[in-house]
């Protein structure tokens, strides 16, 4: 596969928000629940997450299905980093910025559990899985629509959702210096509240999509 011509299939689907936070650069991607709504979460409220505590149960995207993107080969997988499970989005934040993972750290403290798949030359990440929900190993071959595990909260996260990139090679260090550039091959866009077919889409920060 050329680099030039990354197509791949959603790797999750339902209705999703995408988001491109501050630290991340464009080619890197946070995949957050919406199913119909406005905010992230069901049965509570932005302000209760803000200023107390919220499950993560509470949220559309906790332990959704993860898909393969494309058909390839397992070259990198690790599961047993925990969740958080009660998130706030104050307290989360200033722990992530007082405590960062120190240098040098496995990149499970980044991204939690994850799977990294090579298929061609290109390898897609998929990053923050549940706590034991990874459903593959190294050398394991997938097909594009596998399901490899569950969105969760593990690593540097601070609400459930998937974090997703395709690097030109497998190792994710040094830290997003090896992104590409993808299109999802079909989805729906949200564009003046409206639902348009799009086929061969780039993905863009605020994104409502539905995958």
């Amino acid at each position: 596969m050329n680099h030039a011509e990354v197509v791949i299939d959603p790797p999750l689907k339902g209705e999703w928000a995408i988001l491109n936070p501050p630290g991340h650069p464009k080619l890197a991607f946070d995949f957050l629940a919406t199913n119909g709504s406005k905010l992230p979460y069901r049965g509570t409220t932005f302000l209760r997450h803000l200023l107390s505590s919220i499950s993560v149960d509470a949220t559309y995207a906790w332990g959704q299905p993860v898909y393969a993107p494309l058909d390839g080969v397992v070259v990198a997988c690790s599961d047993g980093a925990p969740d958080r499970e009660r998130i706030s989005m104050i307290r989360d934040l200033v722990t992530l910025l007082m405590f960062p993972p120190k240098p040098g750290s496995p990149f499970p403290a980044y991204g939690g559990n994850y799977v990294v798949l090579q298929c061609g030359n290109v390898y897609p990440l998929l990053a923050h899985l549940r706590c034991g929900s990874v459903r593959v190993n190294v050398g394991d071959h997938v097909r594009v629509g596998d399901e490899v595990g569950e969105v969760g909260n593990s690593g540097s996260s601070i609400q459930p959702h998937l974090h997703f990139q395709v690097m030109s090679s497998e190792n994710p260090f040094p830290l997003f210096e090896n992104l590409l550039p993808f299109r999802l091959r079909r989805l729906r866009k949200k564009i003046a509240d409206e639902w348009t077919e799009i086929s061969d889409a780039e993905l863009r920060n605020r994104d409502h999509l539905q995958l």
